[in-house]
């Protein structure tokens, strides 16, 4: 190493360790209350000779010389260290954390090892491009131990990425001494190898000896594109953070020890002597590097605070959100040409091809969606096969697929993240809540992260139970920072996938498997030219006496509800939130307001679920008095039992039950007749959850044709495969209620059987609800008063017009109240909704 580079990273190391000493200083002073110090890490900064602009880092919290020797300047620390209006993310980050996108210096993180997926994203995204570019990624030992560290290094093996991982082992987390217990330190001695991934072993207090091998290391990465592990055993000189004292939990030998051959800087001195700089020299630069961070500290002093941001999300514009952009295709009962419509599973395909087709960003990334599965619902099917290298099967792991996929976006390209089942997103939430929500504020809009999750949810099918049932949106809509929709509808799909395609935000798609299929609901063909505005909701059908809201599988619940109450002359404004963060408050508060009563059905569980947020809000905002109730899941999970599973999830009876209640309407139900002894029905059945019907291919038996238990009685086809029927009870057939072709309802009748014991218990596949029976009651309200006879003779009195004259005093609540009332003016108005009269 020449002198004059050796000069450049003395000078580099030391003013990283001077800023050290300086914060430790400022938080000593009261006038800063958190600081953790990179001393004895600060071989790192050897490093950034090797790197180019191109190249990306995502730093651990002590790689303070990195960042130094990178860009950052003194004063951009001394800002992040007091929270100001200079600092990276204004404030809003602990100091120890950083980012610069002109540096490409990624948002740091808290949890440690999150970084490590994001860097699998990032390196995925770029290891194609001509400059060769490589991807830093920075962890202490003790976060070797987090899974999705060790998730990220999976992901650079098996895709042969360019990480660089280095681990910075200074033999402590925290307090905890991991000598001997991590992937690389173990009982038996050092690992060679992770996941086949070489170790190389660096003794990061000889700066000297770093830079060589992070000069072979860097080189080989660019070559060969592949990724790199380097163990940098090194010192840490201070406690953990300026709130721990390590000499509680280390020996005054070990500490001792430390300072004395630990310490790099010291360490390069001799170096430095060696090469013929005299002591007087050193001083010299020392000199100019205390005068240059002691300018810097004061200049962030004199900065003012930073101010608060009362929004995590980066804003809309108001083309994504206002009520008159929603542009519609030709829905299903208005359709002259059902061949071209396409349902829910369709549109979105659809969607998505015309993503993949206009924008090259675009990329898709999740279990089982490569053809020819694609996808366990069919939703990405033929799409790999178009787009080989853009449509991926991932591992099985949530957590990776999101946090690679926020690593993609990070570096500019538009990633959709594929999860099976809402059921299975608690497995990623780390990223979803603390990485990707986050991003946006946390950088004060220097980064963004605008991934797509698209996710399976609901329940309604047999077969489903607590891990392939569920919805979890109000988990979702509680974390600031990402839009929630939930579409019901075709139109609706492709309309708000459209739309979050054009939003700079992280959007979570949840989608209902029970209305992927459904053709009541398909749109037309032209899905690119939909679009639905985020935040709004849609109004099915309109009336003044209730106000229903529901979203996914509970929208047909309140169509089902109102169709009911128009038997007794009860209009019912029908609402489909559809985007649930945020979500239409001005249509719900305004429907409610004019109807008087509300009733909101959703199926995740009652206890913080968003209806209690829709009716808090409507209790606060209205301008009079508001009949609600809630319609949801009990505090339990959904059952594979699907008679109990129709028992649990919001439905039919029960809503209808609330709003005859509201409505002071009788209530009865005619129960639904079952097949009397000596006959039986076979019904249709679907392959999956997201069957709502099969089309007969082949019918195998006959009129008069004896069956028994397990016979094969008819082919048909789902939307998932072409599979048999069998026979559940022996018995004679004496009708078949199908023909080859017919499109037939999952639980319908397919075929009439003729038996000695009557039908035979099975499973249910579809709710039985009898007919709901409504009868207006008499009004309560009214005085009825009996005539008493009177001796007077009966005359007709008439009159010819009705006036009216208002009072000549305005008179406000406030007057009528007194000073010693109680009672406010706006409890008058939700009361009576009237603020002043005539007197």
């Amino acid at each position: 190493m020449n002198r004059n580079k050796l000069l450049t990273l003395y000078r580099t190391m030391l003013i990283a360790r001077e800023i050290d000493r300086v914060e430790q200083q400022i938080a000593s002073r009261g006038e800063a209350f958190f600081h953790l110090s990179g001393a004895g890490h600060e071989a790192t900064a050897a490093l950034a000779e090797y790197l180019t602009p191109d190249d990306w880092l995502h730093c651990h919290y002590r790689d303070r010389a990195l960042l130094v020797a990178r860009g950052i300047s003194p004063r951009t620390f001394f800002d992040n260290l007091l929270c100001n209006e200079y600092a990276p993310g204004s404030g809003r980050r602990m100091s120890a954390f950083f980012s610069d996108p002109q540096l490409n210096v990624l948002s740091m993180v808290a949890p440690t090892g999150n970084n490590a997926l994001q860097a699998a994203g990032v390196a995925a995204a770029v290891k194609e491009q001509d400059n060769h570019p490589i991807v830093y990624c920075g962890v202490g030992d003790g976060t070797t131990q987090q899974g999705e560290w060790l998730e990220g290094v999976a992901e650079a093996v098996r895709s042969n990425l360019p990480v660089l991982f280095i681990v910075q082992d200074n033999r402590w987390a925290i307090s905890t001494n991991t000598e001997g217990q991590t992937c690389f330190s173990r009982a038996d001695g050092q690992a060679t190898d992770l996941f086949g991934l070489p170790i190389h072993y660096v003794d990061g207090r000889d700066v000297l000896f770093a830079d060589k091998v992070f000069a072979q290391v860097v080189a080989e990465m660019r070559e060969q594109r592949k990724p790199a592990m380097i163990v940098m055993q090194v010192e840490r000189l201070r406690s953990h953070t300026n709130a721990d004292d390590h000499s509680i939990y280390r020996s005054e030998e070990d500490l001792a020890e430390a300072q004395l051959h630990g310490d790099p800087i010291a360490n390069l001195e001799e170096h430095l002597t060696a090469y013929g700089m005299t002591t007087a020299e050193l001083k010299v630069i020392r000199a100019q590097v205390d005068d240059q961070v002691a300018a810097a500290e004061e200049e962030a002093l004199q900065a003012k605070d930073a101010l608060p941001a009362f929004d995590a999300c980066i804003q809309h514009p108001v083309e994504l959100t206002h009520p008159n952009k929603e542009t519609f295709g030709v829905q299903s009962g208005d359709a002259t040409d059902t061949d071209n419509m396409l349902n829910m599973k369709d549109a979105m395909r659809q969607v998505l091809l015309n993503h993949l087709l206009v924008d090259p960003r675009v990329t898709l990334y999740g279990e089982d969606i490569e053809d020819p599965k694609g996808d366990v619902f069919g939703v990405t099917r033929g799409l790999s096969t178009r787009f080989p290298g853009r449509v991926m099967n991932s591992p099985l792991s949530e957590s990776t697929i999101i946090g690679s996929s926020i690593g993609r976006a990070l570096t500019g390209q538009r990633p959709v993240a594929f999860l099976q089942f809402a059921d299975f997103m608690p497995t990623a939430y780390n990223q979803i809540v603390n990485e990707l929500a986050t991003m946006h504020w946390r950088s004060d809009g220097q980064w963004s992260a605008p991934v797509i999750i698209m996710v399976a949810c609901g329940g309604y099918r047999p077969g489903l139970g607590p891990y392939h049932a569920q919805t979890n949106e109000s988990v979702l809509a509680h974390c600031p920072g990402i839009d929630v929709v939930m579409p019901s509808s075709a139109h609706d799909a492709a309309g708000l996938l459209n739309a979050a395609f054009l939003s700079q935000r992280p959007t979570v798609f949840l989608y209902p498997k029970t209305c992927l299929n459904d053709s009541d609901k398909a749109t037309s063909a032209d899905v690119h030219e939909q679009f639905v505005p985020l935040g709004v909701a849609r109004k099915i059908q309109s009336g003044h006496d209730l106000t229903l809201v529901g979203w996914g599988n509970t929208v047909s619940i309140c169509e089902q509800t109102a169709t009911a109450l128009e038997q007794v002359g009860i209009a019912t404004d029908v609402i489909d939130l559809r985007s649930i963060s945020p979500w239409d408050q001005k249509l719900v508060l305004s429907s409610a307001e004019k109807t008087a009563r509300l009733i909101v059905v959703h199926e995740d569980n009652q206890t913080c679920g968003l209806g209690a947020e829709v009716i808090a809000t409507v209790a606060e905002k209205a301008k009079l008095p508001i009949a609600m109730r809630r319609i949801t899941r009990p505090d339990t999970h959904i059952p594979c039992n699907f008679p109990n599973q129709t028992l649990i999830l919001p439905g039919f009876k029960r809503t209808l039950a609330a709003a005859a209640e509201l409505l002071d309407l009788d209530l009865h139900w005619e129960e639904k007749s079952t097949p009397t002894d000596g006959n039986a029905f076979i019904e249709a059945i679907g392959s999956g959850p997201a069957d709502e019907s099969i089309e007969i291919v082949e019918i195998y038996v006959d009129a008069g044709q004896q069956l028994q238990r397990g016979d094969v009685v008819a082919s048909v086809e789902a939307t998932k495969s072409v599979f048999d029927i069998t026979c559940s009870i022996d018995g004679e057939v004496t009708e078949i209620l199908c023909e080859v072709g017919d499109t037939v309802n999952v639980g319908d009748n397919m075929i009439r059987l003729k038996t000695v014991s009557g039908s035979p218990a099975k499973q249910v596949v579809k709710d039985a609800i009898g007919n709901p029976i409504l009868h207006r009651r008499k009004s309560q309200n009214t005085l009825v008063l009996t005539r008493e006879p009177s001796g007077h003779r009966a005359f007709d009195v008439g009159m010819s017009t009705v006036k009216i004259a208002k009072g000549s005093r305005l008179v406000t609540n406030e007057e009528l109240l007194g000073a010693d009332n109680p009672m406010t003016s706006e409890d008058i108005v939700r009361r009576t909704g009237i603020r002043q009269r005539y007197w």
